[in-house]
């Protein structure tokens, strides 16, 4: 018989409003005065999930696996649809086994709330018309938020860990779940700077700044000659070169040099004015050929 005892959620019946919410369940968390759940729920854990439980929970790495602590992910064993982002905030509906993913018919209250301008009520959340919301007002809404932890203890060693809180709440308990400020011996306290840092925030901020990212130079051997635009073809005078002779060294390079890291490929046939073949002086052709020549400038 497993004698493991039946891990009790971080916090019951409370509801968590804003990321300054989460940040005292973790700063509570840290001075061990809120349990940290350090393994995966078990069956009966999962069909204890109410509305109005959090738990907060490390993510297994380097610092934890020696120690047999921290989950890769969190499973409760229940169906969601797609998640939805507010205020660093995570949020997932659950789904009816029935579920058709069909269109809304309806916004829940605790939506409406914050649609009514009552931000005050749930600040940390709105609904879009463009997601499904689940009929039954008891069906479970789950919320997670994530930050980076630098404890004290961990940073004469290097250690950051990764905290994860999961929160879970419905529309019809929104109302009367407590809230973090009337929890007796963290709702006063304020988490010190340093110790959490979102890890959404960290995510985004990489993604929004170009200049976080590692630049390297290109290679000399990648390096080519700018090809010419179109404007920059017509701009062009038009070559003195007569097709079917060796080309000129001025007409190889307009700067009287070559370089090897010019664009190999070939250059596009121009074809002469007539007008200017004719000006141009040099050997007499057969006589048949000016027959021809000067018959075919008589029908142009």
């Amino acid at each position: 018989m497993d004698s493991t005892p039946m891990q009790r959620p971080t916090l019951e019946n409370v509801r968590i409003r804003t990321p300054r919410d989460a940040l005292v369940v973790f700063h509570g968390v840290a001075l061990k005065i809120l349990p940290l759940i350090t393994r995966r729920l078990d069956i009966e854990e999962r069909r204890a999930i109410a509305a109005g439980n959090v738990y907060v929970w490390e993510e297994r790495g380097v610092n934890t696996e020696t120690v047999g602590l921290g989950m890769e992910r969190w499973t409760d064993g229940m169906g969601w649809g797609p998640s939805r982002v507010r205020d660093e905030f995570l949020f997932y509906h659950q789904k009816n086994p029935d579920d058709d993913c069909g269109p809304i018919t309806q916004s829940p209250p605790w939506a409406r709330l914050t649609r009514n301008g009552e931000s005050s009520h749930f600040p940390g959340y709105s609904v879009s018309s463009t997601f499904r919301t689940l009929p039954e007002t008891r069906n479970l809404i789950k919320q997670t938020y994530s930050v980076h932890v630098s404890l004290p203890a961990d940073r004469p060693k290097g250690i950051t860990r990764k905290w994860h809180l999961t929160a879970y709440f419905s529309q019809d308990t929104l109302e009367s779940l407590q809230t973090v400020d009337s929890i007796q011996g963290i709702g006063g306290m304020l988490p010190p700077e340093g110790w959490f840092r979102s890890a959404r925030t960290t995510k985004t901020s990489r993604r929004e700044n170009p200049k976080s990212l590692t630049y390297s130079p290109p290679s000399p051997h990648n390096l080519t000659r700018p090809y010419p635009t179109g404007s920059n073809y017509r701009k062009e005078a038009p070559s003195s070169h007569i097709p079917g002779t060796p080309p000129s060294d001025s007409e190889i390079s307009t700067d009287g040099t070559s370089s090897p890291l010019s664009p190999t490929h070939p250059k596009r046939t121009m074809l002469v004015p007539l007008e200017h073949l004719q000006s141009v002086s040099g050997p007499r052709r057969n006589p048949v050929d000016e027959q021809f020549l000067n018959l075919f400038s008589r029908r142009c």
